[in-house]
């Protein structure tokens, strides 16, 4: 049976909340002005919160509800910033609201605001508090989770458990690959020149980018040898290939830009590794430079499914949406890697339907914020009291 808290949330005031946080621009790199408001609504819920401005333009906020009582605690973690693509301005209509991160993840934002409220108006006596953090630094490349690594070694933050309240809807997260953006130059000596004019036995960076990418194919084959339990298979991904500027000019670079999603199990490190070994050898070969520019986008993790947190959440879905959930593993990123590794915090997923974050028309459903707000508050209620 749904707690009877469920019963106080107010559509209303989550639509309010969510078109006024959307309609607020706070692209990748610059979220002052959603900081400031998302600080005062925090405030206006009942919250204390302290603001971290660790990285220029880029505030981070930690809000604390309840801890009179002694008890667990969980965090709430969501991200202010949004994806630097133009959208028309936000609106709603047939029970959506568009506008850039309407989905990802404004909207919920404006869910645990309504968790809160309703905690508040109830005059419910938290046995233990709810820590929200709002960071600004998520979506890549502009963002790589900068403010909430610097924000894990300046406060020495840790829960019972973390809702990163992005990433998975109608399952319950589990783990995560870590991701690594990588960009690979290839320069020869000389300047570019004509086809017929260029020294016989001069390296084109074409033909090395080429064997580049055979070198990324063979190395899927051998990670597609090594299934990841609830995941799928570790990968590089080739986005894109430039070279050259005209049809008989000898090139003097080429790029090759991709990404490298790896295991929980992997380090950075070992994927820098491997690939700058391989690398330097095809340098060798060819006699051309090589740079590798390597970027962690986040690491890699893996809940323990007998975590008590799991059979909460799961329940907790299946009472306000009525479905059995299972347990998997995701590809993509979310802020779960750097709160179970720099926050020492076993990281659960749980948000809106996302399906149209960072496309043209982004939106959500009103029904999906409605459902979320009520599957936190019944995730609180039953893990507050075991």
């Amino acid at each position: 049976m749904p707690s009877v808290l469920t019963d106080h949330v107010k559509s209303d005031r989550i639509v309010r909340d969510t078109f006024q946080l959307v309609s607020t621009p706070s692209p990748t790199g610059d979220t002052r002005e959603v900081a400031a408001l998302y600080e005062r609504l925090l405030q206006d819920a009942g919250c204390k919160v302290e603001r971290f401005d660790l990285i220029n333009n880029n505030p981070t906020l930690v809000a604390t509800f309840g801890g009179d009582l002694p008890g667990k605690t969980i965090i709430f973690n969501g991200h202010m910033d949004t994806v630097t693509i133009d959208h028309e301005p936000a609106a709603i209509r047939e029970g959506r609201i568009y506008g850039r991160g309407a989905c990802d993840m404004k909207g919920s934002l404006a869910c645990i605001l309504e968790v809160l409220r309703v905690l508040k108006d109830s005059e419910t006596k938290l046995h233990g508090k709810i820590v929200i953090i709002a960071n600004s630094l998520h979506e890549s490349p502009g963002g790589r989770g900068e403010d909430l690594i610097a924000l894990a070694e300046k406060m020495k933050l840790s829960a019972d458990v973390a809702i990163v309240m992005e990433g998975a809807t109608t399952e319950c997260t589990v783990a995560q690959f870590g991701s690594a953006t990588f960009e690979i130059t290839i320069r020869r000596e000389g300047e570019p020149s004509h086809q017929l004019y260029t020294p016989p036995g001069t390296a084109n960076p074409i033909h090395v980018a080429s064997d580049i990418i055979q070198l990324l194919r063979e190395l899927n084959v051998e990670l597609e040898k090594d299934y990841v339990e609830d995941i799928g298979y570790a990968s590089y991904f080739i986005g894109s290939v430039h070279s050259g500027q005209f049809y008989n000019q000898h090139p003097k670079e080429a790029q090759i830009v991709g990404v490298r999603r790896y295991s929980p199990q992997t380090t950075f490190e070992d994927v820098d590794k491997e690939l700058r070994t391989h690398l330097d050898r095809i340098a060798a070969e060819h006699g051309v430079e090589v740079i590798l520019d390597l970027v962690k986008v986040r690491d890699g993790y893996r809940l323990d499914k007998s975590n008590p947190a799991v059979e909460v959440l799961v329940q907790a879905i299946q009472n306000v949406r009525g479905i059995q959930v299972p347990l998997v593993g995701k590809k993509l990123v979310t802020d779960a890697g750097i709160i179970a590794n720099d926050f020492a915090t076993p990281a659960l997923c749980h948000g809106p339907d996302q399906r149209s974050a960072h496309g043209d028309v982004e939106f959500v459903e009103i029904s999906e914020l409605e459902w979320t707000t009520k599957v936190y508050l019944e995730f609180i209620d039953a893990y507050m009291k075991d």
